[in-house]
């Protein structure tokens, strides 16, 4: 359980924006008592896959890390099963991911404590107050009943969306917010800003409600935009 003193931190999809990823740890500086919650698609699109996971690894050294999977993580898994699904995962980005590695590497260059990292995912994470998944789910169904297409591929669609029966609120990240702004239902929010798309990587707090947002660049979002750091306003519940 959180207690007050503690920060839960939902970060969007990373796509390999090693850059933006160090800019929001930076602004956010998470101690032992944070934990933040990686809502899945940490690989592929971005130049820096490689980096993105090897920062997790040592971000583990520093707080608690929950890392949900994305469709692009399960589409890695399954690469590794048929010659089908490897070049189905490379032709959705994931030939940018082997390239981070070496430049036309295959997935032998993936390292054991890469694989290890990915592994340890889970399809989504809940607390007294919150759920967090990759995609989306369904509204009359308790999240160990939730289909995996629901949760890592389902398009997060506003005027389809109802709240969970936990009366929990949902963040998800998946589905791209093309205005690089955090799409709030109250009742569910959406937090993939398109970074990898010249749009923003988004951390939220879930608590106190604060985001913070960088560039695949790694810069804050500018002070002519929305700043880089506000306040959504209060979720329903």
């Amino acid at each position: 359980m959180v207690t007050a003193s503690e920060r839960l931190i939902a970060i969007g999809d990373v796509h390999g924006c090693v850059h933006a990823l160090d800019a929001l740890l930076k602004e956010i500086a998470p101690s032992s008592s944070d934990q933040l919650v990686f809502l899945g698609d940490l690989i592929d699109q971005g130049r820096d896959s490689a980096a993105v996971l090897e920062r997790l690894i040592e971000l583990r050294q520093q707080c608690q890390v929950v890392l949900i999977q994305g469709n692009h993580e399960e589409m890695l898994c399954s690469a590794r099963e048929s010659e089908k699904s490897l070049r189905y995962w490379e032709e959705c980005g994931g030939v940018y991911t082997l390239n981070s590695y070496k430049f036309g590497a295959s997935l032998d260059a993936i390292p054991p404590e890469h694989w290890r990292l990915l592994s340890t995912s889970v399809p989504y994470y809940e607390t007294d107050t919150f759920i967090l998944t990759h995609a989306n789910y369904h509204a009359d169904l308790p999240m160990n009943l939730q289909e995996s297409y629901q949760l890592r591929w389902a398009l997060f669609e506003p005027d389809g969306m109802q709240p969970h029966k936990s009366g929990k609120t949902v963040v998800v990240g998946h589905t791209e917010q093309r205005n690089c702004e955090i799409l709030d239902l109250g009742f569910a929010i959406c937090i993939d800003t398109a970074c990898w798309r010249h749009g923003w990587l988004t951390a939220l707090e879930l608590n106190s409600r604060t985001f913070w947002q960088a560039s695949r660049w790694g810069l804050l979002r500018d002070d002519e935009e929305p700043t880089h750091k506000g306040k959504l306003p209060q979720f329903a519940r």
